[in-house]
């Protein structure tokens, strides 16, 4: 098979590594301030990257977060600060693991993904479940697109929509995890031979550069806090 070399804006095992990172500063956190300064340095990073309306999202997220716990819910009864502010916090917490994840599947296909995942020797059964699972969540947002279209159709009421969407979700949850399956079945991913791909990942001086400042950015927050 002839072999392309693609050279990502990310490459996928930089991408691996800085959700590592983030992973491992979300578990170094002792403070909110902490949490906001890695989630300030994923932000950064979708910005270089381009992902403009995804880092908007997050921002406008993470201003919410502070304010609602800054203002909103100090006036709040005693009895929506025993639940809503722990919520946020861990929101707030696990925020970069999600702004790092989503950068790695923004900039990286499930294709490249896979070859990564290969090439950096990965056990089998967790390319696996790891492949199917990230194939998993599109086609279940793509079904929540489809049912939502149909009920617009059908002039469905509001007070009516979420029972009219929740059971056809469910149903299509189960058959989509069944099909998944599947259709990895029928490629081969069972095979314990060695597997081939027509994608050769490289990793570029911007990779090497990106990974070394965020590691350096993450233990400077986690030691300085």
């Amino acid at each position: 098979m002839n072999k392309r070399t693609v050279i990502n804006h990310l490459d996928p095992r930089a991408g691996l590594w800085l959700l590592l990172m983030a992973n491992i500063g979300m578990f170094c956190q002792k403070n909110p301030e902490q949490g906001s300064m890695l989630s300030g340095i994923f932000l950064l990073l979708m910005l270089v990257y381009g992902l403009y309306k995804a880092a908007g999202k997050g921002i406008v997220l993470l201003v919410s977060f502070h304010l609602l716990l800054m203002y909103v819910f100090p006036q709040c009864p005693a009895w929506m600060n025993m639940v809503f502010p722990v919520l946020i916090n861990y929101s707030l917490r696990m925020l970069p693991c999600f702004l790092a994840g989503l950068l790695l599947l923004r900039t990286s296909s499930m294709q490249k993904m896979i070859a990564a995942m290969y090439t950096l020797y990965l056990p089998q059964g967790f390319i696996i479940a790891m492949s199917t699972t990230l194939r998993y969540f599109p086609a279940l947002k793509e079904e929540f697109v489809h049912i939502n279209a149909a009920m617009k159709l059908q002039n469905i009421s509001w007070a009516s929509r979420f029972e009219c969407t929740l059971v056809p979700l469910i149903v299509s949850a189960v058959n989509t995890s069944d099909e998944i399956a599947a259709a990895a079945v029928a490629r081969g991913i069972e095979n314990p031979g060695k597997k081939t791909s027509e994608i050769t990942l490289h990793m570029g001086i911007s990779d090497w550069l990106i990974m070394t400042l965020v590691t350096f950015g993450i233990l400077i927050v986690v030691i300085a806090g």
